[in-house]
C-alpha cells in the first residue's frame, strides 16, 4: 500500500541518516518502525490488563497465563 505522509524536517533527516546507517529504504525503515509501535502498544495493554487482574496482593496464576498467551500472539507474524 502506498501512502505520503508529511514529516517534520528534523524527523525526516533522522528517518533519511538511519535508513542510510542500517542500509534500509525510508519506506522500509517507517514500516519496521509503525509494526515496532503497534505491537508495542499492544503488549502495553496487555500489560494493563494483566495488572487489573492482578489486584494489588496476589497474581492470580490466571493473569500470568494470560500474558504469556498475549506475548506468543504478538510474536506470531
Amino acid at each position: 500500500m502506498r501512502l505520503t505522509i508529511h514529516l517534520p524536517d528534523d524527523l525526516a533527516r533522522l528517518l533519511k541518516q538511519a535508513a542510510l546507517n542500517e542500509g534500509k529504504s525510508m519506506s522500509a525503515l517507517t514500516a519496521e518502525t509503525l509494526d515496532f509501535y503497534f505491537r508495542d502498544r499492544r503488549r502495553r495493554a496487555l500489560g494493563l490488563k494483566v495488572l487489573e487482574r492482578a489486584g494489588k496482593a496476589q497474581v492470580d496464576p490466571k493473569a500470568l497465563e494470560a500474558l504469556e498467551e498475549g506475548r506468543r500472539e504478538l510474536d506470531r507474524p
